[in-house]
């Protein structure tokens, strides 16, 4: 594919995926006690904690992948995160009828998050970042 379009489509796929964890964790930092209770009823140790460094990574790498600074890094965090706390919150696998359905569409969705996150990653920010 000829530049400039790969770049541009490398911006928008990093766009695209760095917009889920920006909201995200925007998300849990001001609604932080609603966050406390979901990672509690998830069972997550160090519940107070784990949420501080989940909004902190969320926001930090996606604003990393969005400006194009540490794109490689951001997006294999992301991706270890993600597959991580898939595998912890959406266990399928453990359940049965209609909410096994559903956790392992979450899940599937979640993987083709990481695939997304993994070609970045592969890829590299393209031609168009924003130099601070």
């Amino acid at each position: 594919m000829e530049e400039p379009l790969f770049s541009w489509l490398l911006l928008v796929g990093r766009l695209s995926l760095s917009m889920l964890y920006l909201v995200s964790g925007l998300h849990k930092g001001i609604y932080f006690e609603k966050a406390v209770v979901e990672f509690q009823s998830a069972r997550v140790p160090f519940t107070r904690l784990a949420v501080i460094m989940t909004v902190a990574v969320h926001i930090a790498a996606a604003l990393c992948i969005i400006v194009g600074i540490f794109i490689r890094e951001s997006a294999l965090v992301l991706a270890l995160f993600t597959l991580v706390a898939t595998w912890r919150i959406h266990d399928f696998w453990n359940l049965k009828g209609p909410e096994r359905l559903l956790q392992s569409r979450f899940a599937l969705a979640h993987l083709a998050v990481i695939g997304g996150l993994l070609l970045l990653a592969a890829m590299g920010p393209g031609s168009l970042v924003l130099i601070l």
